[in-house]
């Protein structure tokens, strides 16, 4: 009977492993960790950075998923939709981006889902008055892999650092 079990259970792992098969390339890209690296940092710092000094803040809502959550400023805000109000309404009145550096500090990936973090700083001119606002901030997001490999924010969060 154990003899019998045995050969059971090899058969059932035989079988189980011959049923799997790689997956379709055509429509699931393999992932290539360091061109993820890059997308990611693109994302997070490059991209966005030269998003906002042009003004283009649409552009950078793009880079949410539709059910996207954005902590900051003692607000939740959930989906796309929310998060496109609060970026591309005029943050500070009255003020121009005058610059902005984000820093990714570390990126880590496990299969389709990244988490980035890092810190910011940027300043404001007032177009009045030619005053600078400066802020330093760390935020930290989730990224999940799209269908067609690229990487969208699911979760960020930002907080104001003290000096």
């Amino acid at each position: 009977m154990k003899k019998y079990l045995t050969l059971l259970f090899a058969l059932v792992f035989l079988a189980g492993t011959s049923c799997t098969h790689a997956p379709d390339t055509e429509t699931t890209p393999l992932a290539d960790p360091e061109a993820d690296r890059e997308a990611l940092m693109k994302l997070a710092s490059e991209d966005w950075d030269a998003n906002a000094l042009t003004g283009n803040m649409e552009a950078n809502v793009d880079f949410y998923t539709d059910d996207a959550v954005r902590i900051q400023d003692g607000m939740i805000l959930r989906g796309k939709e929310e998060i496109r109000t609060v970026l591309t309404d005029e943050i500070r009145p009255g003020f121009k981006t005058a610059s902005i550096e984000n820093t990714v500090d570390d990126i880590r990936i496990s299969g389709d889902l990244a988490t980035v973090w890092g810190e910011f700083l940027g300043s404001w001119a007032n177009q009045e008055y030619g005053d600078t606002l400066w802020t330093k901030a760390a935020w930290v997001g989730i990224c999940q892999r799209q269908e067609d490999g690229s990487w969208k924010m699911v979760y960020t969060m930002a907080t104001e650092l003290r000096e």
